[in-house]
């Protein structure tokens, strides 16, 4: 799609197409790329830390929740679930193979 129309022309189909009102084309595809490396991702931690990240930040659950509300549905305390948490991201931030996640957050 960003090829040009010909050998020595600048346009392309983007410039044809490119409107600020529609999404970009390719992105269900980034989307779609960037869950499943959020997933992978998520997958390096223990079980424990996952669930906490996800409810945290509202990832595959309907809407995110309050460190007290994820306490109560795992019977831990506030100040507990905020320790899983913060554990959590910090194996993100070191883990190599969230390299490729970076690339998404730039």
């Amino acid at each position: 799609m960003d090829a040009p129309f010909r050998e020595g022309e600048t346009s392309n189909l983007y410039d044809v197409i490119k409107s600020e009102e529609s999404p970009r084309p390719d992105a269900d595809l980034i989307k779609n790329s960037l869950t499943l490396e959020v997933n992978r991702a998520l997958e390096t931690l223990s079980d424990k830390e996952e669930q906490v990240i996800r409810h945290f930040y509202g990832i595959s659950v309907k809407h995110p929740k309050s460190l007290q509300e994820i306490g109560d549905a795992f019977g831990l305390t506030r100040e507990r679930v905020r320790q899983i948490r913060e554990k959590g991201i910090r194996k993100l931030r070191h883990t190599s193979k969230n390299k490729v996640l970076k690339t998404y957050l730039g």
